[in-house]
């Protein structure tokens, strides 16, 4: 599916990082030297950041939006749409998104969302609050990404454990002068291949599904915990991101020369240099920042935004966003980020 919708602005983006810097060195006690050794250099994550006990992806989402709203001096009022986007809600039910609304004082006019999708959400955040404004029936929504993934992993995984960070970010969407583009895409078939197996009602958790089993290359987990298909997931990136951008570009009528910035969800640096070379764009339009902070599911792109563009200017009036993961789902977004406000992270 692929959509031109008007009026649109990106209007500003902000970020917060848990305090606790985890250096993947540090984990050698537990891994040993090599194997540590081995996942950086096939990863090229060095460090990553943990959510405190008790801190949930709502609080440091919470945490980015009073940060975006004091630099913007908007009044909560002028807010009329809430999306969050995560998937480490603080509960079953209800909506994290309606908990945020009372909790951060917004008006109860506020139409509120949560979207249960990792690392493609931020694409469907961004839709979601897009289609809304269109409607007329909001004019500033507010997106929000953030994950606390480190907690859905077992502490015996090390290919997970060495992989995923925590973010929480916050996104201002408003009415605006520009349009933005969006691809969307979904295959079901291939749902087991990055999964959490057992907690839902389909297999609620159980002392069966926590049990802990090692797989053949010594990571160890239970059906509660995180489980992913690297070689699976790996071939569906390549296989789909790049196409799906070309496609959006040429769906935008754009001249692809003149896109000079792709901002590509953060799963690993491997990975992304194989999308870079099937785009066939030089380095330097894909910026990465996973060395320092893992891949933090829907948190990816914002914080990658925010984390490189807070100083840096740069032309941005073609601007492509990509997401893909979990669902699996995958999906991109052609912009314009010229007039967006970008704050530094904050405990950067």
């Amino acid at each position: 599916m692929k959509i031109v919708i008007q009026n649109i602005q990106i209007k500003s983006i902000a970020s917060y990082l848990p305090k606790h810097n985890l250096e993947l060195k540090e984990l050698s006690v537990l891994y040993g030297d090599k194997e540590v050794e081995r996942i950086i250099n096939a990863t090229g994550i060095e460090r990553v950041r943990i959510a405190d006990v008790g801190e949930t992806s709502s609080d440091m989402c919470f945490n980015a939006v009073e940060h975006l709203l004091r630099e913007e001096k908007i009044k909560k009022d002028d807010i009329s749409g809430l999306v969050f986007v995560s998937q480490t809600a603080d509960y079953i039910l209800p909506s994290t998104a309606i908990i945020l609304q009372d909790r951060l004082g917004l008006n109860t006019e506020t139409i509120c969302l949560d979207i249960h999708y990792g690392c493609s959400g931020y694409i469907y955040g961004i839709f979601q609050a897009a289609l809304w404004i269109q409607s007329g029936m909001c004019e500033n929504v507010l997106v929000l990404a953030g994950d606390t993934s480190s907690r859905m992993i077992n502490a015996h995984d090390k290919s997970l454990r060495m992989v995923f960070g925590d973010c929480g970010t916050a996104t201002l969407i408003s009415k605006g002068d520009f349009p933005i583009g969006v691809s969307l895409k979904s295959d079901g078939s291939g749902y087991d291949k990055l999964i959490v197996p057992a907690g839902g009602f389909r297999k609620p958790i159980s002392s069966d599904t926590s049990v802990l089993q090692f797989d053949q290359d010594g990571n160890g987990r239970t059906e509660n915990d995180l489980f992913m298909d690297g070689s699976e997931i790996f071939n569906f990136a390549i296989s789909n991101v790049h196409r799906d951008i070309n496609e959006l570009i040429e769906f935008m009528n754009w001249n692809k020369t003149d896109v000079k910035q792709y901002f590509l969800h953060q799963a690993n640096t491997f990975m992304l240099d194989y999308v870079r070379k099937k785009l066939k764009v030089e380095k330097e339009y894909i910026p990465m920042n996973v060395k320092n902070y893992g891949n933090t599911g829907p948190a990816t792109i914002p914080l990658l935004l925010t984390d490189f563009l807070y100083d840096n200017k740069i032309v941005l009036d073609k601007t492509i966003f990509s997401g893909f993961g979990v669902g699996l789902s995958w999906g991109s977004i052609a912009c314009n980020l010229e007039q967006t406000r970008f704050y530094e992270p904050l405990n950067k």
